[in-house]
């Protein structure tokens, strides 16, 4: 089985390396990406450093402590290489569903904000040059209340739970 990668999106090489992007506009709510019959597995949190630790970055945290991931190189799929961005034109329906948070031009690189899905213990330097950039991305970004406004309805359901409960 493979992930659902819209065939309005195709990857290629990006200012990071490599990149998702509009190849015809996207609407908002349109459905992106489906990682729901994706290959890859769920791990636990210790799981996913020791993948990172290795130079493997494609998961996504579903619940507290399980990360759905591509856990070797026959895994890795397209659809694994959407990048962060602090001002992101995409975000998360459930778990493994990326939508678009707005329209999105061809052309545009497909991004979103890992504060949607992560509140593991990380750091990472951001990259994404936008004017409104946090400069370092952590797991608990997501507390924060301006983004818990700016992406209200596009966190993964397990963040939404642990919003809910300190509202």
């Amino acid at each position: 089985m493979s992930s659902y990668i819209s065939p309005k999106v195709k990857s290629r090489k990006s200012k990071i390396g490599k990149g998702l992007f509009a190849i015809k506009e996207i609407h908002k709510g349109e459905l992106i990406i489906d990682f729901t019959h994706a290959p890859g597995k769920l791990v636990t949190t210790k799981e996913a450093d020791r993948l990172y630790e290795k130079g493997n970055d494609y998961m996504i945290q579903v619940d507290e402590n399980i990360f759905f991931a591509a856990s070797n190189k026959r895994e890795i799929e397209d659809s694994d290489f959407i990048n962060h961005s602090c001002n992101p034109n995409s975000g998360i329906k459930v778990s493994l569903k990326i939508v678009a948070m707005r329209d999105i031009k061809r052309g545009e690189e497909i991004t979103m904000d890992y504060a949607m899905c992560e509140s593991s213990e990380f750091s990472i330097k951001c990259l994404c040059g936008s004017p409104r950039c946090r400069k370092v991305i952590t797991g608990n970004d997501w507390k924060e209340k301006e983004l818990q406004r700016k992406y209200k309805g596009y966190f993964s359901y397990y963040l939404q739970k642990k919003i809910a409960k300190i509202d």
